[in-house]
């Protein structure tokens, strides 16, 4: 894979200076799911973090990735502060406690079992009901179906569809593991998390736990931007938040995408700020640094959400469409005009995704002959015509065997793995006019 403009300024020495209580306190190791290489590693697949704007933007960018990791899965010892260290000690002993936890509430987790709390990267397997994470609906059991199977200890169940947090920025809830299954597929790695959701942590070929957290760091989740685009100052406000500050590349609002909501970071010495002074680059104004002050949120900014059922044109025999909705939903929409265009790349994607799941799963969107006129994805001529077209093959190609496999090997690539993991059936390649 092609080196990351990180690599020319972000050393191996600097991690281990940074992080030498990772793992665990174990320290960086690359047998365990922290470590430089597997940063590296994680940042190729993503070389617009901390490699654009010039080296001020690429500095604070690794700094306000560092700062939320920190946040999210740092030891934070508090007791430091109350030991003989003088206050400087302190303050660095503190800050470089990240990428200290594997799983939400370490190292010792409620989630798991008593026996196995959380100290082997394995534990992560089964979890309590609190921590299964796992949201229902029509939609979401289509595309990111939360796994069955439990197991009994000590008289207790355990379930092994468990989706709370993992990695250094806590991946959380069934439908981010199939966000992020749907991003490795488009980069050529098949693996199924919706089944093996502790592969996370376990997996690091290439390194699932650092990778799913550059992954929702650096992508956005409309109507959310990315944390990158924000301090990067590539993303769009409402006017009342411009007129307030809240523009430009700047750290606060970041913590609205994480987490929702804005506490701000401690006023004394704030993570982001102490990441900034170590790569010697100025961390912005303190208004900047919280979010406490912002008007709107991010839905202030009207745009479409996500890829929905052409519902305007279902009364008619061509239903074989979807359009973008102002709502959210398991496929994103990316309006071009607020996000980066490799995002606005993905729309025709998942616009074909949202196509197969009407003809797929009608009664997911309680289609029936009263509702449509067309149900069946092989009686569609429209169907056929728009999936050749943008799979690049005609229909007279796909009579030929060859191009039929070739069509096929597209089509799983377009729309990846079904519930049960296996390429999506499309029996509909087969049934020419």
């Amino acid at each position: 894979m092609k080196r990351s403009p990180i690599e020319k300024w972000f050393t191996e020495k600097m991690f281990n200076d940074l992080f030498p209580k990772a793992n665990l306190g174990l320290g960086p190791h690359n047998c365990l799911p922290y470590s430089y290489n597997s940063f590296i590693i994680a940042a190729r697949y993503f070389p617009e973090f901390g490699g654009e704007g010039g080296d001020k933007h690429e500095r604070r960018d690794v700094a306000a990735f560092f700062a939320h990791v920190l946040q999210e899965t740092g030891e934070n010892d508090i007791s430091l502060f109350n030991t003989t260290l003088s206050d400087e000690e302190k303050v660095e002993c503190f800050y470089r406690g990240g990428f200290y936890n594997w799983f939400e509430g370490g190292p010792n987790s409620s989630f798991l079992l008593p026996a196995f709390p959380g100290f082997q990267v394995v534990d992560g397997k089964r979890c309590t009901e609190e921590g299964r994470y796992c949201k229902r609906g029509a939609e979401l059991d289509f595309w990111s179906p939360c796994a069955d199977g439990t197991e009994t200890h000590a008289g207790r169940t355990y379930y092994r569809g468990c989706y709370f947090g993992r990695g250094a920025l806590q991946l959380s809830w069934n439908y981010n593991y199939g966000l992020f299954q749907q991003f490795l597929l488009s980069r050529g790695v098949k693996v199924d998390l919706i089944n093996n959701p502790n592969l996370v942590i376990t997996k690091m070929d290439p390194p699932l736990a650092m990778l799913a957290s550059l992954w929702f760091y650096m992508t956005p989740q409309p109507p959310k931007p990315s944390m990158h685009s924000i301090v990067v100052g590539d993303w769009r406000q409402s006017e009342r938040n411009r007129r307030a500050g809240f523009t430009g590349p700047i750290f606060g609002p970041t913590s609205l995408v994480i987490n929702n909501e804005c506490g701000g970071e401690d006023p004394d010495e704030p993570a982001f700020k102490w990441f900034c002074k170590y790569f010697d680059v100025p961390a912005g104004s303190e208004r900047s640094l919280s979010c406490k002050g912002i008007l709107d949120g991010f839905d202030a900014v009207q745009h479409m959400y996500s890829w929905q059922p052409d519902w305007g044109n279902m009364w008619r025999s061509r239903v074989c469409d979807c359009e973008p909705a102002p709502y959210g939903g398991p496929l994103p929409y990316y309006d071009p005009k607020l996000y980066p265009s490799k995002f606005a790349k993905e729309n025709d994607r998942n616009r074909l995704r949202c196509v197969h799941s009407i003809f797929h799963n009608p009664e997911m969107f309680r289609l029936d002959e009263g509702t449509s006129r067309s149900r069946a994805l092989g009686e569609d001529p429209q169907c056929r015509r728009l999936l050749f077209r943008k799979l690049a093959v005609s229909e007279a190609q796909a009579e030929d065997q060859s191009h039929q496999d070739r069509l096929q090997e597209l089509t799983n690539v377009i729309y990846g793995f079904a519930a049960t993991s296996s390429p999506i059936n499309a029996p509909w390649i087969n049934n020419y006019e």
